[in-house]
């Protein structure tokens, strides 16, 4: 028996069309919505070196040999450092407790920047404007990216961004990798300790200018083959935290001490105490934090790369002592919080 078949109405057809359409494009996104982690803040309340650490968003904090400011006017802190996820360039996260970090974004993006690392912020308070200097180096592999060997500044407005790149060049002449940066707040001068010469033949020092913005010819050559600079004083005494030069693999690690940042600096070897696998706590030093409101609190800022760097790379947070007899000591502590250093005395208000 043949059953009687009435042709489709065209109307009804283009409906289903469209149904179908609107299906293919929405479910995607709809699925990348459901799978997507909401924003909401964290709870946490201590330090736990080289466990995985998320911010607001869920993820991992991808910030990789970077540098923290505090800002006293919004009474917070920013985390800067590379960004090794897309887009590549320089993250961003902000901080009430240190403990506890927001998403603030990629603040610079890395563009045609071949090689784009350990970036540094610091703020200009006489311009009211925030400087980044980072290395900045050419494109190639198996160490044709590191030939440039340069210094890139960007400067923003905002300390969430966006930098805008001001310039790069090598101080001096000399060849820069791996940079760290020091502040100091008694004569708000900064200075840049770098991985300087062929191939990191020694760390140098160079101070910058005024307006942070350049180079000046107070340039001075430590005399140690190593990387990855980290600085504090204490006492009138400068300590000079570096790592030796094995790429991606972590090493012991020393501290130098000098009376004057321009030097000369004396080796004390290593200062990571207890440290089993001779490797720094399985990191890489880059930058030494100070604490405000607290009495000589510096915190160890290190990568835990192992073997690359990734956005999933760890971060360990240890805190600094200096010892009665000026030695610099960080002992691995499983979970810690700032309870472990002296708070202030606060100053009486004026009535």
């Amino acid at each position: 028996m043949k059953i009687k078949t009435e042709p489709l109405d065209y109307r009804v057809a283009l409906k289903l069309l469209l149904l179908n359409l609107s299906l293919f494009f929405l479910y995607p996104a709809a699925m990348a919505q459901q799978a997507a982690k909401p924003l909401q803040p964290t709870n946490f309340t201590s330090f736990k070196p080289g466990v995985e650490w998320d911010a607001n968003d869920g993820v991992n904090i991808d910030c990789h040999g970077g540098n923290i400011i505090y800002v006293d006017s919004l009474k917070t802190f920013f985390w800067y450092g590379e960004h090794r996820g897309l887009p590549r360039g320089a993250a961003c996260y902000s901080s009430k407790d240190l403990y506890n970090w927001k998403n603030e974004g990629v603040v610079m993006e890395k563009g045609d920047i071949g090689t784009f690392e350990r970036p540094k912020v610091i703020y200009d308070a006489a311009n009211k404007r925030y400087v980044m200097w980072f290395h900045y180096d050419g494109n190639g592999t198996g160490g044709g990216g590191y030939t440039l060997a340069e210094q890139g500044v960007a400067v923003s407005n905002s300390p969430t961004g966006p930098f805008i790149l001001k310039g790069h060049s090598r101080p001096n002449g000399h060849e820069s990798r791996d940079i760290g940066m020091y502040f100091d707040p008694e004569t708000k001068k900064a200075y840049i300790g770098y991985a300087a010469d062929h191939t990191n033949k020694t760390v140098r020092i160079v101070e910058l200018s005024a307006d942070y913005l350049s180079f000046t010819t107070n340039d001075f050559d430590v005399n140690a083959h190593c990387e990855g600079p980290g600085i504090l004083k204490k006492g009138g005494i400068f300590y000079l935290l570096t790592s030796q030069c094995s790429g991606w693999t972590p090493n012991p690690g020393s501290f130098y001490t000098a009376s004057a940042i321009m030097g000369p600096y004396q080796d004390h070897g290593s200062p990571f105490i207890g440290d089993a696998g001779n490797n720094s706590f399985n990191s890489q030093p880059c930058y030494i934090f100070k604490v405000p409101g607290y009495k000589d609190a510096y915190i160890y800022m290190g990568d835990r790369w192992n073997g690359g760097g990734r956005p999933e790379s760890q971060h360990v947070f240890l805190p600094i002592t200096i010892t009665a007899d000026g030695k610099m000591e960080i002992h691995w502590l499983k979970e810690w919080d700032l309870s472990i250093f002296t708070p202030e005395a606060k100053r009486p208000q004026r009535r």
